[in-house]
């Protein structure tokens, strides 16, 4: 296609409003596709409710199925619902489970409903079977134990931030310095912040719009210390 051409139906669309707004359109989308993933935002809710319902349907006709019952653990988990996160995940752990993931996913469970001395024994039982499992986010939940249990002034807390040196997403340098910021420990925090955002300055480009909104957060709490 020539460069007239292109100019024709650029001419075309721009003279209506029709033409406008399919252009516009077409912009929108593609900067959301290379930058921002609003779209894909907005329609994972949708997607997740479907698989929960899909997993649990097939829990229900085949309550031995042990690979459903973690999946629905995990997204419980993710979604904030730790009540049923520990059901499933304990229902399969009565069963037979022990696999190292799903032993992390019920310490970080338990650890959200507070039950930490429980949740730290399984989340240090899950790193001792699998050093890199998660890419260190039982780090995450154990730092959170330690700050909730301990206090602010926690020396394992510091242990835990250690850990993370052995890591480069932003999204966990991200979401630890968020941990810390909120429990006081401003230089933890602003250590993580700095650590998770020059990472992002070494990521491809291809992989950003991933981390995009991460990074976003880790330069607000900078601002924020």
């Amino acid at each position: 296609m020539g460069y007239l051409s292109i100019f024709w139906i650029l001419n075309m669309l721009i003279g209506s409003w029709a033409g406008r707004l399919v252009l516009l359109a077409v912009v929108f989308w593609y900067l959301d596709h290379r930058y921002f993933g609003l779209l894909a935002a907005l329609w994972a809710p949708v997607q997740r409710a479907r698989h929960i319902a899909s997993l649990r349907s097939a829990v229900q006709l085949n309550p031995s199925d042990i690979r459903s019952m973690v999946e629905l653990g995990e997204h419980y988990l993710r979604g904030g619902n730790y009540r049923a996160a520990a059901e499933y995940l304990e229902r399969a752990f009565d069963r037979g489970e022990d696999a190292p993931r799903a032993t992390f996913l019920l310490g970080a469970t338990w650890v959200k409903l507070g039950k930490y001395a429980e949740g730290r024994g399984r989340l240090e039982e899950a790193l001792a079977r699998q050093g890199n499992i998660a890419f260190g986010e039982p780090y995450l939940y154990l730092l959170e134990e330690a700050l909730a249990s301990e206090g602010p002034q926690s020396a394992r807390a510091e242990s835990y931030v250690a850990e993370f040196e052995h890591f480069d997403g932003v999204e966990i340098l991200t979401r630890a310095g968020r941990l810390c910021a909120a429990a006081g420990r401003k230089e933890l925090a602003r250590n993580l912040f700095g650590e998770a955002i020059k990472n992002y300055n070494f990521t491809p480009r291809k992989m950003r719009r991933r981390e995009r909104r991460w990074v976003v957060r880790a330069r607000l709490g900078l601002m924020q210390l």
